[in-house]
């Protein structure tokens, strides 16, 4: 989504690393060597046996720990310096292979890296992922709480066991969403957001969610629960900030403030947006 984290990385010979930041949610970002950039860079020349300091300038206009992917992004734009700094080209499988072994699943860093409607799978440590622009015609609209839900605690919700049924129920919306966006129509529709998996066990974490997930508006495509939450993703065919009210009212009769992000797909992805030397 056109929400960025931008990063300017200088190469350092004294093996140094310094971090400066400047953008959303400041209080959550370490400006250290725990930082998640500057750590994910050091590592990654270590294990290259690159002996480089750098100094990091990270602008960032992405909400952190809200479910926008604020990490993979992080990682993917330190991997992608690691190659500058070293001197090393990555293919795309091998830039998405190491991000997915630092963020432990693909979904989010094959997502950064290509943009568009991108999904993925890993297979034995090797990353697969196929990515399709997102029509001009899709708006989006990511409604944002004014509290941080860690991952941890929202997959601590989930059961270990589903049923075939919710199993076959949840695989056949994906595939019918991904089919859709593949064929370049996306004519989407509230059913395709249908869910069995993840959002009712972690509505108690975020209140307000059960009443926004039966919203209805007439520019209204899709709604659901943007990652492991609490912020909520819209599509639409309009009116986005009409619907990013709608939702924000909804949150704020639960006694929850939010911000309301109205967006475009980023079809490029990182890789598009990568500045050489």
């Amino acid at each position: 989504m056109s929400l960025y984290l931008k990063i300017h990385v200088t190469s350092r010979n004294d093996g140094a690393a310094t971090v400066r930041y400047n953008g959303v949610d400041s209080e959550r970002i370490p400006t250290d060597n725990t930082n998640l950039i500057a750590h994910t860079i050091s590592e990654t020349l270590a294990a290259w046996h690159v002996k480089r300091g750098f100094d990091l300038e990270i602008e960032n206009r992405i909400p952190v720990a809200v479910g926008l992917g604020s990490s993979a992004a992080a990682i993917v734009g330190a991997v992608a310096a690691c190659g500058w700094l070293a001197d090393k080209p990555l293919s795309d499988e091998e830039l998405l292979s190491l991000a997915t072994r630092i963020e432990g699943h693909p979904d989010n860093v094959a997502a950064a890296w290509h943009g568009g409607f991108t999904v993925a799978m890993e297979q034995q440590g090797r990353v697969m992922a196929y990515s399709c622009p997102v029509p001009d015609s899709i708006h989006l609209v990511v409604v944002v709480p004014d509290y941080p839900l860690p991952t941890e605690k929202a997959r601590s919700v989930l059961p270990a066991q589903y049923s075939r049924g919710d199993a076959v129920y949840n695989l056949q919306r994906a595939s019918m969403l991904a089919a859709e966006f593949f064929s370049g129509r996306a004519e989407l529709n509230l059913s395709l957001f249908d869910d069995r998996w993840h959002q009712q066990y972690r509505a108690p974490l975020v209140p307000g969610l059960t009443k926004v997930l039966q919203l209805r508006h007439p520019d209204l495509v899709g709604v659901c629960l943007s990652g492991a939450g609490p912020s909520v993703l819209a599509f639409a065919r309009g009116n986005t900030q009409a619907i990013g009210q709608l939702v924000q009212q909804t949150l704020r009769e639960e006694g929850v403030e939010s911000r309301v992000y109205s967006l475009a797909a980023d079809n490029l992805g990182a890789k598009g947006w990568c500045l050489p030397k």
